[in-house]
């Protein structure tokens, strides 16, 4: 039995995998973070778990939480079990890879901020543990970033820069405004530009914001930043517990 947890800038979700995903949790981020690691003992020793997968909205290296400029708290573990932590764009691009049976997938999470995993020949590719901090592309301007640094694009296109300028983003999205926004073309020179460095089979969008966007329109502007021998699949993933299950298959690998 593994249990995979989300652990996102705004909910934890938590999932078990036992030859199937089921659904068991999820909680506010702010209220549970501190005191985490006692809840998911307690669903250990409940559930009879073997391992725990943990995707986390941060920057991670060898098992070590770096830097979390989303969640504000970096949790530590000792579970009585093995456990995995890894980011959690990673966990999702590892899950899309699976759930849409391909070995080279660019996966593009957008939510409470921008991140992306990368999966080579089936494997997660993670450079020296912190490859695909897309959302920290320096993209122009002096607007702080939540990590630290100025000009980020997660400075203009995504859940926590809505939020500063006063815009609700699944108004923008369900509305169709959100393709309108320059921020929006920033994101797609970024995405087009990452295409063509790693030449993917699929990019595949998820994430509270990601996963809402409109295909045809993704495809549309992405492919205009490329040269015609770029044409990967464009995708897109609504599954909010997407993260936890590929914590899950992290584990697993």
């Amino acid at each position: 039995m593994i249990l995979g947890v989300d652990i996102g800038g705004t909910n934890i979700d938590v999932v078990l995998y036992d030859g199937k995903f089921v659904h068991i949790a999820t909680y506010p981020t702010q209220s549970t973070i501190t005191r985490l690691n006692d809840v998911l003992k307690e669903l250990v020793d409940e559930y009879k778990v073997d391992a725990v997968g943990i995707g986390f909205a941060g920057w991670i290296r060898e098992n070590k939480i770096l830097k979390a400029p989303n969640v504000n708290f970096k949790p530590d573990f000792d579970l009585n079990v093995p456990y995995k932590l890894d980011n959690d764009a990673n966990c999702f691009a590892l899950y899309a890879s699976h759930h849409f049976k391909l070995s080279n997938v660019l996966g593009i999470t957008i939510g409470t901020g921008i991140g992306s995993g990368i999966i080579v020949d089936g494997k997660v590719y993670r450079g020296m543990g912190l490859a695909g901090e897309i959302g920290h592309w320096f993209v122009g301007g002096d607007d702080v970033c939540t990590c630290g640094g100025k000009g980020h694009l997660e400075c203009y296109f995504g859940g926590w820069s809505f939020k500063k300028r006063g815009l609700n983003a699944i108004e923008l999205v369900e509305s169709g405004e959100v393709y309108e926004l320059e921020d929006f073309e920033k994101l797609c020179i970024c995405v087009a530009n990452a295409i063509t460095l790693l030449d993917p089979e699929a990019v595949v969008f998820g994430g509270r914001i990601g996963g809402s966007l409109d295909e045809k329109i993704l495809r549309e502007r992405l492919y205009r930043h490329l040269m015609p021998e770029f044409r990967p699949k464009i995708k897109t993933l609504k599954d909010p517990l997407a993260v936890a299950k590929g914590a899950c298959l992290m584990v697993m690998k």
